[in-house]
């Protein structure tokens, strides 16, 4: 009798196992049509964590696409992710279906500790993020509504090339330098604020806000990214110490929203604003406190996300017009034929200064030519490998502006470097506006060439870039000569007189 009660046991058990299995394979393994896009097997847990490169990640997940198509996946800690190599898929996904593709990932340390998640580019999808977009769509979304900005876009542009015919025969700190007058414009379009020359308190507290966003984002850096738990954990704990540093990018991120802010309330209280961003807002519209909240933190966030795009783009114009010095003759004969509708969109396209974008997550499962696209996904948009896919562009790797000029099946970069949806970025038009002025001013009273050693030899700066979210050219020496003595001319009335009293008409005359 026992021998049966045994046997009995064992089959029963093996009934129930062969259940479990069975229901296991229906809902995860047997799913007619449904499966996750296709990419490299990982290990338990970590997934293919041990294969994620510490920099330029951009490049590793252009390699996807010939391995595994233009939609794939992974999972790095059981995080999936899907990777987006093609502009059909970043089309369809994140424009077409925007409604569920506009959130963010949570991010524990930048987000909710630091407080980045109340700022424009990190804000979930919600009535934050939306109010927000309006504000932003209203005043400055248009071409026509970011006329009233030129002027302080053209001082600026005037001063810098002033600055750099002071150091023409050996520029060193060009992002020093463009740092400065793309900063000044954008404080002086959003707040109506000029800084101070050199070493303003705002400027420099923005800048540190900025420094702090990428740290604060560094992935693989903070523990409790990956364990949102240890978010309760308290600083006075062993390992607690993410906690403070926490902390302290939170009172920079509070303080450069704030006073910024501030000053812009002061000076509409005592009738001396500026045309600004923040002051048309409050002084034209009847504003809700959710309202006045959403604007404080929109007019930050255009600093913070425009500067170091717009820095980069800038400093890649410089290293591409030395370069390809070619180029450049035929810019400066014809600025508003080449510069505008061809120039820029090649540099754009060139080096894709945010190649990875900003990842995104879908608010519910969805699904993509058959494959399943879970809750939560990580989504990347890998705009680097767009801009250099020889099926979208002949010779790729190759800096050529002619490819957007006359009857042209080239994409235009600004269909995807800008974003998709309802998360495109707002401020494509005043930054478009402002590295505009910024290169036909200084073509229009520049030679750039390369820099030239005590005997003479010239040194040619190479065409290599720093890793991270937004990617810079590395720092590169170079020549600024005046064009013609007209040129010269001109450049020593900036020089010693105040920029902003010089025509723009006389820099391209």
């Amino acid at each position: 009798m026992e021998y049966l009660i045994k046997e009995f046991v064992q089959k029963a058990n093996l009934y129930a196992a062969g259940v479990v299995l069975v229901a296991f394979l229906s809902l995860y393994l047997l799913r007619p049509g449904l499966t996750y896009p296709p990419g490299p097997r990982g290990w338990p847990v970590i997934g293919n964590l041990l294969d994620y490169p510490s920099e330029y990640e951009w490049l590793y997940w252009a390699k996807y696409k010939a391995l595994y198509g233009p939609v794939s996946s992974t999972t790095i800690l059981r995080k999936r992710i899907l990777v987006l190599n093609t502009l059909e898929p970043c089309i369809e996904l994140l424009d077409k279906r925007s409604a569920n593709y506009s959130n963010r990932p949570r991010a524990p340390f930048a987000g909710e500790i630091v407080g980045w998640d109340k700022q424009l580019v990190m804000s979930p999808y919600g009535d934050h993020f939306r109010a927000m977009r309006k504000l932003a769509h209203k005043h400055f979304g248009t071409k026509a509504a970011v006329l009233i900005y030129h002027e302080s876009q053209e001082v600026e542009a005037r001063r810098l090339v002033a600055k750099l015919h002071v150091q023409g025969t050996e520029v060193t700190d060009l992002y020093k330098l463009l740092r400065s007058a793309i900063g000044s414009i954008l404080m002086r379009m959003f707040h109506g604020y000029i800084p101070q020359e050199d070493g303003d308190p705002l400027i420099t507290l923005n800048e540190t806000a900025v420094g702090e966003f990428y740290e604060a984002n560094k992935p693989g850096v903070w523990l409790v990214d990956s364990f949102p738990i240890l978010k309760h954990m308290p600083a006075w704990l062993p390992g607690g110490g993410f906690q403070r540093i926490g902390q302290k990018y939170r009172k920079t991120n509070v303080d450069q929203t704030e006073m910024a802010y501030k000053f812009v309330l002061d000076e509409i209280q005592y009738k001396r604003a500026l045309p600004s961003f923040a002051s048309a807002a409050l002084e034209s519209d009847s504003m809700s406190p959710d309202e006045q909240h959403a604007l404080k933190y929109i007019a930050a966030a255009l600093y913070g996300g425009g500067l170091n795009p717009a820095l980069a783009t800038a400093s890649t114009f410089f290293l591409a017009m030395i370069l390809f010095p070619e180029v450049q003759v035929k810019a400066q004969e014809e600025l508003d034929r080449v510069i505008g509708p061809s120039c820029l969109p090649e540099i754009h396209r060139w080096h894709t200064v945010l190649p990875l974008g900003i990842p995104r997550c879908p608010v519910e499962g969805d699904v993509y030519q058959g494959y399943d696209i879970p809750k939560e996904t990580l989504v990347l948009s890998n705009y680097w490998q767009i801009a250099h896919d020889p099926i979208n562009y002949d010779s790729p790797m190759d800096f050529n502006p002619d490819r957007f000029l006359g009857q042209t099946n080239a994409i235009a970069p600004n269909k995807y470097i800008f974003g998709f949806g309802r998360r495109r970025c707002p401020g494509m038009e005043v930054t478009g506006d402002t590295l505009f002025v910024i290169m036909a001013t200084v073509l229009s009273v520049f030679r750039l060439r390369n820099w030239k050693d005590a005997d003479g030899k010239e040194h040619p700066p190479k065409a290599e870039f720093l890793p991270g979210i937004v990617t810079h050219p590395k720092p590169f020496q170079f020549l600024a000569e005046p064009r013609s003595s007209e040129a010269r001319q001109l450049l020593e009335m900036l020089h010693s007189d105040s920029a902003d009293k010089i025509e723009q008409s006389q820099l391209r005359g």
